[in-house]
């Protein structure tokens, strides 16, 4: 397609903003257009419609939708909310593929953006972006969490702005861990090759390490148990609540594995030593790419060595290198395990787009003051040592 062709092809383009159709029909639209697209999990019809059903009306939710020549090429699933920042600073905000309350957005929404007909996403996202701008007037900013791809969006030519906040997104090639034979550990760093080893020295006390997959359903609704668990003990150790001490976070996962578990997307694995369990691994599975999304891990096992995640996360790549898949992806986040494990590195976004509002300046010049009076409080706190220089 040729630099002339998007612009060409976006004037044939027309986009509408509509309530949600009735949910059989809006599943049907979604999965046509899905098998047209290269969308993550978190785009598929399998996230969105168990996302929807969970929700049950608690959001005010609006639909997308764009055509090209009568057929759906384009769609995506806006919450508007009111909000209040600082007590003070209203805005009306449209947020994609999530709701704006933290009891809702716990889900994390990662991998995020249109559904769009593949080769043209670029020129749909755009007059997708254009028509909310110009034809949409009803709303103050638009946020878009977890975007896989940065859209490129004429946003001085509408009077808006944007903020973008960019996240590390850790993955592992697991094309390059068949190249060595199935042995993932020979591409990692030797401090991290050493520690997992050790690890695995220790556990294999009790007996040899094993991994298994959920064969049914049953079977991955008690992994599932047995990961919600373990993940619960080691967060409320740690004086926090953990994920599933929220119901709609519960409610939203079991109504996904139920659902989407027959059709291969889930993955759940149970990681043995002996009869001793170290713990459960909750992935997607889709479009050749395994999604690392939660796991529970027993850290009292051993006293020393006692690794779990490690061991855990290095035989579940090494079983989906083996079953042909192409990335492990840990998602968003920089944590030391994910920067440890991963071959490759990519980016999430989060961007925000404002309508140029009076306000939104006077908020973006309290932060800078607010912001400069902590680096000199902090420069009060903490002289320069005696001779350094300014």
């Amino acid at each position: 397609m040729t630099h002339d062709a998007p612009r060409e092809l976006g004037a044939a383009i027309t986009v509408e903003y509509v309530p949600l159709p009735a949910r059989d029909e809006l599943e049907r639209e979604w999965r046509a257009l899905e098998e047209r697209s290269d969308c993550s999990f978190f785009v598929s019809w399998s996230w969105i419609g168990c996302w929807l059903d969970a929700l049950d009306g608690a959001a005010d939710l609006r639909l997308l939708r764009a055509r090209l020549n009568e057929r759906c090429v384009g769609l995506g699933i806006f919450s508007a909310y009111q909000e209040r920042r600082g007590g003070f600073i209203p805005s009306r905000t449209l947020r994609l593929h999530a709701v704006g309350r933290a009891e809702f957005d716990i889900l994390t929404v990662e991998c995020n953006g249109f559904l769009a007909e593949r080769d043209l996403a670029e020129p749909i996202g755009r007059s997708m972006f254009m028509h909310l701008a110009l034809q949409e007037t009803d709303w103050d900013e638009l946020v878009l969490d977890g975007l896989w791809h940065m859209p490129q969006w004429p946003l001085s030519s509408v009077k808006t702005r944007s903020h973008v906040n960019i996240h590390a997104n850790h993955y592992v090639d697991l094309s390059a861990v068949r190249a060595r034979g199935g042995n993932y550990l020979a591409l990692l760093g030797s401090k991290t090759r050493s520690r997992i080893r050790r690890s695995c020295r220790e556990y294999e006390k009790f007996g040899e390490i094993c991994i298994l997959s959920a064969g049914d359903l049953p079977e991955a609704m008690a992994f599932l148990d047995g990961l919600k668990v373990l993940h619960q003990q080691y967060w409320v150790g740690r004086g926090e609540p953990g994920a599933f001490s929220n119901r709609f976070f519960e409610h939203f996962h079991h109504l996904l594995v139920s659902s989407a578990f027959n059709r291969g997307e889930i993955q759940l694995l149970a990681i043995e030593a002996g009869s001793r369990r170290l713990g459960y691994i909750y992935n997607f599975v889709y479009g050749g790419r395994i999604y690392n999304y939660q796991s529970g891990f027993d850290y009292k096992l051993c006293e020393k060595h006692n690794r779990p995640g490690l061991v855990s996360h290095a035989r579940a790549i090494e079983l989906n290198a083996l079953h042909g898949h192409g990335v492990y992806d840990f998602l968003g986040g920089n944590s030391e395990y994910k920067q440890s494990l991963g071959t490759g590195v990519g980016q999430l976004s989060r961007m925000v787009v404002q309508r140029n509002r009076r306000r939104f300046k006077i908020e973006a010049a309290a932060r800078r003051l607010r912001d400069l009076l902590r680096r000199v409080r902090n420069g009060a706190r903490n002289p320069p040592p005696h001779g350094a220089e300014d």
